[in-house]
């Protein structure tokens, strides 16, 4: 009788675990970019070459005080 519950608590749990891991969820805002282009997810951002040149910043390099100096 144990086994039987336990099975059916099993099931109850992990249908609903399945089905919410299966959803596409889109968020909720999306994001307007100068050109009025809107982007609605991380991937189209991330993959958009042009965009990602257009934001992208040169590293500061960073001088060693060890090594700078008199003398």
């Amino acid at each position: 009788m144990k086994r039987i519950a336990l099975v059916i608590i099993g099931v109850l749990i992990t249908i609903p675990l399945a089905i919410a891991g299966c959803a596409d969820i889109e968020p909720a805002v999306g994001i307007i970019l100068e050109d009025g282009t809107v982007v609605s997810s991380c991937v189209s951002c991330h993959t958009d070459k042009d965009l990602l040149k257009e934001v992208a910043s040169e590293p500061e390099e960073k001088v060693s005080e060890a090594t700078s100096g008199e003398g």
